[in-house]
């Protein structure tokens, strides 16, 4: 789960979090061309209470339900010697199914192929140990206005809104192989995730002019002076999943 879930328990805002834990493995699942079957929970804490625990699991079950997957069990465990007061920590598994034949990758990548992003929710799942960083060294409460174009009306709140499932969106394309490979945009940023679905002696070529970063990516990066390759290296920057087409199915994939 990360550091994000310390940003959810100090506003006491555990509503989204399942969404987080669940679409980190279905998204992965369905970088490899795969479609999520089940979903596993683990939950650990120092004393199980009713509320946080309810609110958990319906997360998770409502994620599950928007990646098209069964939660069929898990495991809760109380360890009060290693978790304080209202501390705990969450993780998980998803299992997919591909057939082999249908599974997309970098080698079904040719030249001239299309590479088109996908929108982001917000900061997702990565980068929050530095976002916490620079949040107490600059001493913002995450109680005040977002700084920045939101559908939320505090700082916090926008923080924490939840890592967008692609599986509904995209798994329809697969099945029709429309699409060649996917790259899930997590720890690394474009740079590392990107280059994994480009085949040997292949360069990708992107259009930064198109590139539109949203307002928080740039509001972070102006209050701490970070550089454009760092944001690049740890933020998704406004693109949560990249697919990669061929021309000859851009007009599909464009309207669908």
């Amino acid at each position: 789960m990360g550091t994000k879930l310390k940003l959810a328990l100090e506003q006491k805002n555990l509503k989204f979090l399942g969404f987080d834990l669940v679409a980190m493995s279905v998204n992965d699942i369905l970088a490899n061309g795969g479609e999520p079957l089940f979903f596993l929970d683990y939950i650990s804490t120092s004393k199980i209470k009713d509320d946080i625990f309810l609110d958990l699991i319906k997360s998770i079950n409502q994620a599950c339900s928007e990646a098209g997957c069964s939660l069929v069990g898990g495991e809760t465990a109380e360890m009060p010697g290693i978790y304080k007061n209202e501390e705990f920590d969450i993780a998980g598994f998803a299992v997919g199914a591909v057939e082999r034949k249908n599974k997309i990758g970098k080698e079904k990548v040719k030249k001239n192929s299309l590479i088109l992003g996908l929108e982001s929710s917000g900061f997702h799942s990565n980068g929050f140990s530095l976002i916490r960083k620079i949040i107490s060294e600059k001493k913002i409460s995450l109680n005040s206005k977002a700084p920045f174009k939101s559908d939320f009306k505090l700082l916090g709140e926008d923080l924490i809104q939840p890592t967008k499932i692609y599986v509904k969106t995209l798994l329809p394309l697969i099945k029709k192989k429309k699409i060649c490979a996917i790259s899930h945009i997590t720890g690394g940023g474009i740079y590392e995730n990107l280059e994994r679905i480009i085949p040997e002696g292949m360069n990708a070529l992107i259009d930064f002019k198109k590139f539109v970063i949203p307002e928080r990516f740039i509001w972070l990066k102006k209050i701490a002076n970070i550089s454009r390759r760092e944001m690049l290296k740890t933020f998704n920057c406004g693109i949560g999943l990249i697919i990669i087409i061929h021309e000859t199915n851009k007009k599909d994939v464009l309207n669908f």
